[in-house]
């Protein structure tokens, strides 16, 4: 009994002693993540902040970030298993020797390894990279005309979270190929290049995948204010809470006439701040009739 005491003691010990590892690697992939996310976002819609390489905000966009990816998953099965079951039955309406043959030609490792790369390149060309098109949004007279898709997107409260979870799957794809590969010897120097290659830019769209979410879904709702700080507007025009900044908060503005601006008000000078709304900022101010709420 005391020898299972001490045992279970020294085990708890270990955990314990590995939970604060795991705790301190989790912690920054969340923070390095939530970098990705505000400074993508913040680009995205075109303006400066004050914010230093070190800041909490990081790690809390992380998490949403987080939470976000996990909520993409049941998405990501549901549309899953239908490609699952056509696989299956292909599979099963084969000849034993076709199904053999098939899966000994798609299996091989080397050309499995050229599959990867080839959809890895076309996903983060095609796709994932898109996202950098969008830039100072606020701002713009007007939205990008291509890509068309990618913009409906950015307006679209329904089809950015299946456009997620078509991301999500397509980070997947290279990393099951990896997993895969494991236990296969390369067997020549250009086969290690080749799995070097896909590790590389299965990473690659890792490191993509916050960054569009950043430009594309987070925060696209801004709160719309009575005042610019506890000051008058203007008559006629209306303004919105775009950045709570340490030094300063930052105001979207659009006057009568519908010209729009960017005003940063130095945090010693805000009186108050009066919410009285949330729109979908660019549906309304690219005159989408859905932006407004509230």
């Amino acid at each position: 009994m005391t020898e299972l005491l001490q045992t279970l003691n020294e085990r708890v010990k270990a955990l314990a002693g590995d939970w604060s590892k795991y705790t301190i690697v989790g912690s920054f992939l969340l923070y390095v993540v939530g970098y990705l996310t505000l400074r993508f976002h913040l680009t995205a819609i075109g303006i400066g902040t004050d914010l230093a390489v070190l800041d909490e905000r990081y790690l809390f966009t992380g998490a949403r970030f987080l939470v976000y990816l996990v909520s993409a998953v049941p998405n990501l099965v549901l549309l899953g298993l239908p490609v699952a079951a056509l696989a299956w039955l292909v599979h099963r309406l084969l000849p034993v020797g076709a199904r053999g043959a098939a899966c000994r030609w798609l299996l091989a490792p080397g050309r499995l390894t050229v599959i990867g790369i080839v959809f890895c390149v076309g996903m983060i060309q095609l796709v994932m990279r898109q996202c950098f098109l969008l830039n100072d949004l606020l701002l713009a007279p007007a939205l990008p005309l291509e890509p068309a898709w990618l913009v409906r997107v950015a307006l679209d409260e329904r089809a950015a979270p299946l456009f997620f979870t078509a991301l999500v799957a397509g980070c997947a794809v290279p990393l099951a190929i990896l997993w895969g590969l494991r236990g296969a010897p390369a067997g020549s120097a250009l086969a290690g290049f080749g799995r070097g290659l896909l590790a590389f830019l299965a990473a690659v769209q890792l490191l993509l995948l916050p960054i569009n979410y950043g430009v594309l879904i987070s925060d696209k709702s801004l709160a719309r204010v009575a005042s610019l700080g506890g000051w008058p507007l203007a008559e006629g025009a209306e303004a919105w809470l775009v950045w709570e900044g340490k030094d300063g908060m930052t105001y979207l503005v659009r006057d009568r006439e519908r010209k729009r601006s960017l005003v940063t008000i130095a945090r010693t000078e805000v009186k108050q701040t009066e919410i009285i709304g949330f729109d979908r900022i660019l549906p309304l101010i690219f005159k989408r009739p859905e932006g407004r709420a509230g």
